[in-house]
């Protein structure tokens, strides 16, 4: 029991702490039953508990983690990559957290052995309301490839995510690619091509267009070399003018049906004596540039790709005659195949690392897709400016994991056979047993162990 004054009540009130138990003459001490449940339920006391996620996830975030406690605290830190794990493997909202907290092998590792929702979303509000702590962090992240702020081809693009909360400044009504207009908040990333993970984050108000925006994320992230590479329905004249305004760098690609485009040296006999050429995943890509104006334009040609989508269009002739024709056919001969940018880059690139460039939206496209689908994070219904900062830096994190993991099973050519939500699923079969006190490993099946250790992830070490 405890007394304190009540200034608004001008009095002193009688506050009732925790029950410990009872003292009885015959007896002494008696703890009580609902304390030892309290003190039994802070000690953790599960033994069996998931090994595999917390071995898998750690493991693909370890530098990062390494460098964001040189800006967090220590405890910070573990209940954030705790989040982010959870996030990345259960799509797990704040509430749930605590529940897979306690049957996680992390909660024996971490600081602390038990959670509650509310220290988590304490935690993501004081990481939220230090931005500038966060974007340090991702500085670091960049600077670990040994290029900081002088990387080059980093590449920027934006995706949105709904938020109906009526308690965030942050949500409004915004234009996106699928034309629903609903309250939505915009993130903007910048990815790193040389290390193929995102780099950076920035939560943007969900009626700011990205053109208003990339000058102020390039800002705050402090690099010179950043390149946007947007989507076919992006380019015109007015946004190409308003880019150089900011002076900002871009590779954007036209519509093929753009009469700005040029395809008379496609047209002429011969065409391949007059065109330059490079090797691009074995195939032959052939090129040509020029100017109109202060613009420069570059125009290629995938005889591979120009094959099939002639044969596409043939067997729509056929089977949609009222659309495809032999005339429209005729016409469109010349930009089978074909794939035509407008690009304005302060330093020397040649043809084939502009090509190449834009070929790495796809790996960006991936990680969005991941981003909505995978990590379930394309709505969201936090109430706080703050936590939703917070929340966001652990899906970046949870991100770099799973991009991570893609790349990883990208390199030993297994992306046909396993995605990395099935990896993520065999980790989640891998426990650690208290067995005498001590935790043991539970079983690994040869082939699961084996294929772990393809991806340098080695359970049995």
């Amino acid at each position: 029991m405890e007394y304190k004054y009540n200034a608004e009540k001008k009095r002193t009130d009688k506050i009732t702490g925790v029950l410990l138990g009872k003292i009885t003459e015959q007896d002494g001490f008696v703890p009580s039953d609902k304390d030892n449940l309290r003190k039994m339920a802070e000690s953790n006391p599960i033994d069996i508990k998931n090994y595999g996620l917390f071995f898998l996830f750690s493991s693909l975030v370890k530098d990062e983690m390494e460098l964001m406690e040189n800006y967090f605290s220590k405890d910070v830190c573990e209940l954030v990559l705790a989040f982010a794990m959870f996030r990345w493997a259960y799509n797990t909202p704040i509430k749930r957290a605590p529940y897979y907290y306690d049957h996680d092998f992390c909660s024996q590792v971490f600081g602390k052995k038990t959670i509650d929702d509310k220290l988590i979303s304490d935690t993501l509000k004081s990481v939220g309301e230090h931005r500038t702590a966060v974007v340090d962090w991702m500085k670091s992240l960049l600077d670990k490839t040994g290029n900081g702020s002088t990387a080059e081809f980093v590449m920027m693009d934006s995706t949105h995510v709904f938020s109906k909360s009526e308690m965030l400044t942050v949500n409004a009504k915004g234009y996106n690619p699928d034309f629903d207009f609903e309250k939505q908040v915009r993130l903007m990333y910048l990815f790193s091509a040389q290390t193929q993970q995102p780099v950076y984050y920035r939560l943007i108000n969900g009626n700011i267009t990205d053109l208003k925006s990339m000058a102020l994320c390039v800002e705050e992230m402090n690099i010179q070399n950043v390149i946007y590479i947007a989507d076919k329905g992006f380019y015109s004249k007015e946004n190409t003018a308003m880019m150089k305004a900011q002076n900002l760098q871009y590779i954007i690609p036209l519509q093929r049906s753009n009469k700005l485009i040029d395809n008379k040296p496609l047209q002429e006999a011969n065409f391949k004596s007059k065109l330059l050429y490079f090797l691009y995943q074995k195939r032959i890509i052939w090129y040509y540039t020029y100017k109109i104006e202060e613009d420069c334009f570059i125009t290629f040609l995938d005889e591979g790709l120009r094959a099939k989508e002639e044969a596409d269009y043939v067997e729509r002739i056929t089977s949609l005659p009222e659309i495809y024709t032999k005339e429209k056919f005729t016409q469109k001969l010349n930009v089978f195949g074909t794939l035509t940018f407008t690009y304005d880059i302060k330093s020397e690139k040649t043809p084939e690392e502009i090509y190449q460039a834009y070929k790495q939206r796809n790996e960006i496209e991936t990680i969005f897709d991941a981003y909505k689908n995978f990590l379930k994070a394309d709505l969201m219904y936090m109430q706080n400016r703050y936590v939703l900062e917070g929340w966001f830096t652990a899906n970046f994190i949870a991100m770099i994991a799973y991009h991570k993991l893609y790349i990883r099973l990208k390199d030993i050519k297994k992306l046909s056979k396993y995605s990395p939500k099935d990896i993520i699923e065999l980790s989640k079969s891998i426990y650690k047993l208290n067995i005498n006190n001590q935790w043991k490993l539970s079983e690994i099946t040869s082939k699961n162990a084996d294929l772990f250790k393809k991806i340098k992830i080695d359970y049995l070490i």
